[in-house]
């Protein structure tokens, strides 16, 4: 009897054991698929993320530029004097009336008289170029433009001793929204 149930103590333990490296297998055949499908997973995030990058990238790329704000014309104004040589001026108004009413104020108060705005202009340069018998008035892009191109009517009208006597640009502004 007590063969037997060492016999059968033996089995037990054997068996235990057996049972114990199985489960013990088991478990670490478990464990390592965890891992294997962790690290697929970690894969799938990865690649989903990365496609996601690609894709915002790609729909800021198709997006238009949206505007950041707004530009606001400005005016500007010669208002010449007959009586006594006087020029009124005006440059950065924000709009043709306000541009001529501060170049017709301003020639009165350099004691012009009979002053009438010759020249309102917007975004651009004004040029007065004076002659030996003359003025002339002109606009162009910029103040050498603008020069330039008095000169050349002053002395193609046949006048002597051109140069330019006032020039100033008025710029559009920019506002951010």
């Amino acid at each position: 009897m007590k063969l037997k149930a060492l016999w059968i103590l033996g089995f037990l333990l054997v068996t235990g054991n057996n049972q114990a490296q199985m489960n013990n297998n088991q478990y670490h055949q478990h464990q390592q698929r965890i891992q294997n499908q962790n690290h697929v997973a970690e894969q799938n995030r990865q690649g989903y993320m990365a496609q996601q990058r690609q894709t915002q990238q790609e729909q800021m790329q198709q997006q238009s530029p949206q505007p950041t704000g707004w530009w606001e014309t400005t005016w500007g104004a010669l208002a010449p004097s007959p009586v006594g040589g006087v020029l009124g001026v005006a440059v950065g108004a924000s709009s043709k009336e306000e541009a001529e009413q501060l170049a017709l104020e301003d020639c009165k108060a350099k004691g012009g008289g009979g002053c009438e705005v010759e020249f309102a202009y917007h975004n651009q340069c004004g040029a007065m170029v004076l002659g030996q018998a003359n003025y002339h008035i002109v606009g162009a892009g910029s103040v050498s433009k603008a020069s330039e191109f008095g000169i050349k009517l002053c002395e193609d009208r046949g006048d002597s001793n051109c140069s330019v006597y006032y020039s100033a640009c008025t710029e559009p502004v920019f506002h951010r929204y």
